[in-house]
This record gives structure tokens, sequence and C-alpha cells, in this order.
């Protein structure tokens, strides 16, 4: 699972670590922690930026020109078209850990980038000649021609979006929720 993971034996912050150790059972603790990781990464989604508020970088003109049902995509919702990645994203926490992340193929090229390799190949195209220009549409479009295309092998390149990790805002907000836990354990 690509994901954000706070862990006892971890150096997340030496504060997260006393908090935990001074609670009678931590898992309470931590399961607050792995949902203030998920609203965070939520966030990040929604605001388009990494855990240290940089923004990802923009689509590319040709993906933000692509048509998304019936409308051109645009330059918004980079990563959220589908949601499928977004509504993946799922916690898990134990009485030691704490984890936010998914279990998606793809999640990783766009956490950290990637190369994907295309191999060359060829295909029957539908070519249709539309105001002077042959443009592809659909297999048995009324008055467009078959024609067989080769397409070279060629490389895409997927930038980098991180949108697992910590900033030191979410520090502090895990910091200030073990305190207030804390607080509640000690007047019970």
């Amino acid at each position: 699972m690509t994901g954000s993971k706070i862990t006892l034996q971890d150096t997340a912050s030496a504060v997260i670590g006393r908090l935990v150790a001074a609670a009678r059972h931590p898992g309470e603790l931590m399961a607050t922690f792995a949902a203030l990781m998920l609203s965070s990464t939520q966030r990040r989604f929604q605001r388009q930026q990494d855990p240290e508020g940089i923004a990802w970088k923009p689509l590319s003109p040709r993906t933000a020109k692509r048509r998304v049902g019936r409308r051109v995509r645009g330059t918004a919702n980079i990563l959220r078209v589908s949601t499928r990645l977004y509504q993946s994203l799922t916690t898990q926490s134990d009485e030691t850990s704490a984890e936010v992340g998914t279990n998606l193929v793809y999640a990783g090229p766009h956490q950290f980038g990637g190369e994907i390799q295309q191999w060359a190949r060829s295909q029957r195209m539908s070519l249709k000649r539309i105001r002077g220009r042959y443009r592809f549409t659909r297999h048995g479009t009324k008055g467009a021609e078959e024609r067989k295309v080769t397409i070279g092998e060629h490389v895409v390149a997927i930038p980098a979006r991180p949108y697992l990790g910590f900033s030191d805002q979410d520090e502090r907000a895990m910091i200030k929720a073990g305190q207030d836990w804390l607080a509640s354990e000690a007047a019970q």
C-alpha cells in the first residue's frame, strides 16, 4: 500500500512518540491520528498541493483539452477527474501505528512521478475529413475511412504530484489532538 505512516519506532516526532507512550490505550489516539492524516491528504487533493504547500505541476495542454464525458476537462481537478484515487484513500491504525494510503496500482507513479514505456504498435483507425483536416472518429462513423496506422515507440512522463506525507501543520495538529486526548484521559 502506498501511504503515510506513523509508527512508534519511527522518528516522525519525539513529542508524538511521548504522547502515545503516555496513553493507557494508544489505539484510540492512533485512530485519531489516522483520521487527521486522512483529512489532511484529502485537503491536498482539493488544494492541488504537496505536503509543503507547493502547487502540483499543471496538466499538459493536451491533457487539459481532453474531453471527459461531454465537457472539456480543463486545468481543474488534477488527479480528481474520476475521483477513484481520492476515494480509494483509506486509514488503518492499531495500538502502535496509524496509516493513510491507497492500494491503486497507479498511486505510486502519481506520488513519486515516473515514466511509462509505450511500445510501437499498429492498429486500424477510423478517419474522416472534417473542415479540410483528417480527424480520428469512432469506428463505423458515416463517411469515415479505415486506415492502418503505426504509432512509434515513445515514453510518457508522469510528473510527481505528492499527496501523501506530513507537513509541519499536520504535525502540530497531531500534537494538539494528542494533548487534548491526554487531558480528557486524565479527567476521567
